[in-house]
């Protein structure tokens, strides 16, 4: 299959990734009934507000399914026919599949369907502590989705010790960065820490370790900020400071992304 924007991690210089969250999916406990259909409605108003604002890659996660369940089939379904809609909105535009809490079978299955360019995988190597227990990483079963089905054109972006679980043991975080992109062979990963100096702290450890594997920063970053974090990271993923209320997961402000993307056209000249 031919990926828009394929090897996406490779082509596009200090990308922002949007970060498109779903309403709550049916079968979800969280879902109050509201229908598929606008469910998807939603979505497309808020990708269009992401294209308009002239964001590089929108990546579609379910991140209103509470309390998370990755593997269910219906969870693999709505998200096939959501992307679907998004790839015929937003075609030109690469896109991306993060499944919670740690969809990888999932969302690769899904990205392969409607030809995205990439997954997020939230523990790829190691194991953390999350909230719904441990969780382990899922790197041999992701580049066994990628052999098996011939979908080595999906890249796959791995966090190294997201920040909204806790790392078993006491291995560095540079050393995890480097198991995921040697070992576990991520096309890029994704390093956030719970603040800025944190982030960058974190950043600095780790890419001295990882050659050519891109890094990315998947928070905290603001029109203000920006430039900080774009000197050091290859590229930012951005979900709530594109909204218009932070706090209740309004919808996308289009004002918003492009006062963002202002600022990192500034940083790339």
């Amino acid at each position: 299959m031919t990926q828009p924007g394929g090897h996406f991690f490779q082509t596009i210089k200090k990308p922002v990734i949007a970060t498109l969250h779903l309403k709550a999916l049916p079968g979800s406990p969280s879902y109050r009934g509201e229908g598929l259909d606008r469910v998807i409605e939603n979505a497309v108003s808020d990708g269009a507000a992401l294209a308009a604002g002239g964001v590089d890659a929108i990546c579609i996660q379910n991140n209103q399914d509470w309390p998370p369940a990755a593997e269910r089939a219906e969870t693999i379904a709505y998200m096939t026919r959501i992307a679907t809609e998004m790839r015929r909105e937003f075609g030109p535009i690469p896109l991306g599949i993060s499944i919670l809490p740690n969809g990888t079978d999932s969302a690769l299955s899904v990205a392969h369907a409607v030809d995205a360019a990439f997954v997020r995988v939230k523990v790829y190597v190691g194991a953390v502590v999350a909230f719904g227990g441990i969780i382990e990483g899922t790197a041999y079963e992701a580049q066994s989705f990628r052999a098996r089905t011939g979908a080595q054109d999906i890249q796959i972006a791995a966090d190294v010790y997201d920040r909204s679980s806790s790392p078993l043991g006491s291995m560095p975080i540079e050393e995890a960065a480097v198991q995921a992109s040697r070992q576990g062979m991520a096309d890029a990963l994704v390093v956030t820490g719970t603040s800025v100096e944190e982030s960058l702290a974190r950043v600095r450890l780790v890419k001295p370790r990882v050659g050519n594997t891109p890094v990315y920063v998947g928070g905290g970053t603001t029109h203000e900020n920006v430039g900080r974090f774009l000197a050091e990271f290859d590229g930012v993923i951005v979900g709530h400071t594109f909204k218009r209320d932070k706090e209740s997961g309004g919808g996308v402000d289009v004002a918003r992304v492009r006062q963002y993307m202002e600022a990192v056209k500034r940083v790339r000249k």
